[in-house]
């Protein structure tokens, strides 16, 4: 017998190797193997007989007993590599945390879980207050010792005292024990909640492979929803993958779930340490955990026996991977449950035209869930003209703050832009102040005093001259939050003003801390970026301020129209979902553009009439399949000759292609950019061009970036 093996240092294809006799092998299981000069690790996609081993170089060792990946998820990664356009390699390596691709072991102790015993008199027993905090922190049916560490830090020793008094007793937990109550008691669900649970549950209990869209508005109950399909499919015995955007998965989202799942939880998101990733991910592979939540990566979660799969927020930008193999968790959701016959819960306010349009058109199963929950309205929406208007905040909504703050409610600022000044600019000469490294302007941070790239990092302290003209009058231009933040606290100087964007909330700590003093209502203004936009409830939030709301609108790209309405509709979601007296203020130049007008009556269907048409007309997705191939080169002179190279070499009946053309961001990390797109009403034209196009001797000095299915368009 031989085996073929994928490398994960990104060797584009199978090699084949010998097993040495005596020794076990298995599809799934990493081994290190030798290759060159050196020694490098990879998993075993197949296994074969061969008469004659000569020349064949041996495995030097297998690290694993049982196999990490199930067969079904390695087929699934073969499709990647084939519909990606990308090395094997690097596609078995999204299955695996970075640990594990290093050949590192992992062990983990089994989880304990803390019970009081009978012996406990609180009268009698002396007990300090840590142990008292442990005792009072364990309920009645127990909790999972990692849990009550987190409860109450630093009670390690304190755990053991109480032990050794025998007050509390740990037994290792049953990976099938619940010790949390099921979260649909005494839950009563809306008609269309239920209505939804008891059509996807006959979809999970057929076995039988389906989508189904849940076009829900912000608040109408859609979790409620994926937590009921998920415990009917683990009720019997089947796994479930929760996906949800990276800026979602905050510390509220995952213990709320775990709170609703009476199993242990997987989480997969990039703030787990190396090992803290791997650990998950072991637990998974070893079928201890039947639920795994997380960000897109968790698609590669190495499940067996998959019941459902829920994509929320299916929209969301981040399910695209933009670095590496640029694969959308949303679209291989719906290939995974395929190939093991799951199904797939797609769930947004504002789904993605992508989507929708495969509903319209029967591909997959709509189901509507138009009204928010018990006595809860969406918001009303008032746009007002910025045309003429001095000042940064219109007259309206400072008069909607300042009624707000005497009420005592909240009121949350949005705008799309982190910093001071978008732009620094010398009134004497018109220049602005660029990044060295890319074509863009520096963006200013007033607090640190600096100009910023926000694409490559570069920083400058803000000169006191223009470096180009010597005047002495540089000025910002445009707005941010750290701007707004500003003209905030001027105009309500007594205000407890929060700012939340990436350079105020850099941890998950930070950003816990910053959500709690929300909820606690220790906050009156916030101003913030999409990490506020979504996923969050906010009882005392009754206005919402958008500013620059057209600021989407005009990038180069052909979703601008899609993002705007999905962007500013989804941050009006975090008003009114307690109280029925709340408004939605959105500022714009352009107030007579018909988004604005889809927006103001929550007119989704009106916003996808005006998208379809232009798509149709521009022949743009989903009426059209597109690649993008990005040439980018240290050399300005190279990246233009070798994109017109390759688009005459592309040229076909079926694939129609715009461009060669200097990229959006023509100058990015010291690298020159062009791009070129290709279009095809034909999926397999669309493939076998940019096939025609590998083959091609690109040179060294060139990095040629295919993107399948583009998202970002810059």
């Amino acid at each position: 017998m031989v085996v073929d093996v994928v490398v994960f240092s990104g060797i584009p294809k199978m090699l084949t190797y010998a097993i040495p006799e005596g020794v076990a092998a298995c599809i799934g299981c990493r081994v290190i193997v030798p290759l060159k000069a050196s020694h490098r690790v990879g998993m075993i996609v197949s296994l074969h007989e061969r008469h004659d081993i000569k020349g064949l170089k041996f495995i030097i060792q297998i690290l694993d007993k049982e196999p990490f990946v199930p067969e079904d998820l390695i087929n699934m990664l073969w499709w990647c590599a084939r519909y990606y356009h990308a090395n094997i390699g690097s596609c078995i390596s999204l299955a695996f945390p970075p640990y594990l691709r290093r050949g590192k072991q992992i062990e983990i102790e089994p989880s304990y879980v803390a019970l009081k015993t009978n012996k406990i008199n609180l009268q009698k027993a002396r007990i300090g207050k840590r142990q008292r905090m442990l005792l009072d922190a364990i309920p009645e049916k127990g909790i999972l010792l990692e849990e009550l560490k987190k409860i109450v830090p630093g009670a390690t020793s304190s755990i053991a005292a109480l032990v050794r008094r025998g007050l509390i007793e740990l037994k290792v937990m049953d990976k099938d024990t619940s010790i949390k109550p099921y979260f649909t008691r005494g839950l009563e669900y809306t008609k269309e909640q239920a209505g939804a649970i008891s059509t996807i549950e006959k979809a999970v209990k057929g076995r039988q492979f389906r989508v189904f869209l849940i076009h829900g508005i912000t608040g109408s109950g859609k979790t409620e929803v994926y937590l009921a399909s998920a415990q009917k499919a683990l009720a019997m015995g089947l796994s479930v993958i929760y996906l949800v955007p990276e800026i979602s998965l905050t510390p509220q989202t995952i213990e709320r779930i775990k709170s609703k799942i009476p199993f242990e939880v997987a989480v997969f998101h990039s703030g787990l340490s190396d090992r803290a990733r791997a650990i998950e991910f072991f637990k998974v592979a070893r079928k201890d955990v039947r639920f795994v939540l997380g960000a897109r990566s968790a698609i590669f979660a190495p499940l067996k026996d998959l019941g459902v799969i829920i994509v929320d927020e299916e929209h969301d930008t981040s399910y695209k991977q933009s670095e590496g193999i640029p694969y959308n968790a949303r679209d291989l959701s719906m290939l995974r449950a395929k190939q093991e016959g799951a199904v797939v819960i797609l769930g947004s306010a504002t789904p993605s035209m992508e989507s929708f349009t495969k509903a319209k058109n029967s591909e997959i199963s709509l189901i509507n869930m138009p009204y928010r929950i018990g006595n809860a309205r969406l918001p009303k929406i008032d746009i007002v003209d910025m045309r003429g208007v001095e000042g940064l905040i219109s007259d309206n909504l400072m008069q909607a703050m300042k009624e707000t703050l005497l009420l005592g409610e909240q009121t949350l600022l949005f705008i799309n832009r982190r910093g001071f000044a978008s732009a620094i600019v010398c009134p004497g000469c018109g220049k602005v102040l660029v990044c060295p490294n890319c074509d863009r302007s520096l963006t200013y941070h007033k607090a640190k005093g600096v100009a910023l790239c926000h694409y490559c990092g570069f920083t400058l302290r803000l000169p006191e001259v223009c470096p180009f003209c010597s005047c002495i009058d540089m000025r910002p231009l445009g707005l941010g939050t750290e701007r707004i933040a500003g003209e905030v606290s001027k105009a309500f100087p007594e205000s407890r003003i929060l700012k939340m964007d990436t350079d105020e909330i850099s941890t998950s700590a930070k950003l816990l801390d910053a959500l709690n003093a929300i909820r606690n209502n220790d906050v009156d203004i916030i101003v913030g970026t999409q990490m506020i936009a979504k996923g969050h409830d906010f009882p005392n939030l009754t206005l919402v301020g958008v500013v620059n709301a057209e600021q989407l609108l005009y990038m180069p790209d052909f979703r601008a129209i899609e993002r705007t309405f999905q962007q500013i509709v989804q941050v009006t979601g975090r008003a009114g979902r307690r109280r029925p007296a709340t408004r939605v203020i959105v500022q714009t130049l352009v107030p007579d553009h018909p988004v604005f007008n889809a927006i103001t009556n929550y007119d989704y269907n009106g916003m996808i009439k005006i998208e379809e048409d232009v798509r149709r007309a521009t022949g743009f997705p989903p009426y059209m399949y597109m690649a993008r191939c990005i040439f980018s080169s240290y050399r300005p002179d190279a990246s233009p000759v070798v994109a017109n190279q390759v688009a005459f070499v592309s040229k076909s009946k079926n694939v129609h292609i715009i461009g060669p053309a200097p990229a959006p961001i023509n100058f990015l990390r010291k690298a020159y950019r062009w791009h070129l797109i290709l279009k095809s009403e034909n999926r397999r034209a669309l493939h076998l061009a940019i096939d025609k196009i590998q083959r091609l001797n690109i040179p060294s000095n060139v990095k040629l970036k295919i993107d399948i299915d583009p998202y970002d368009m810059l």
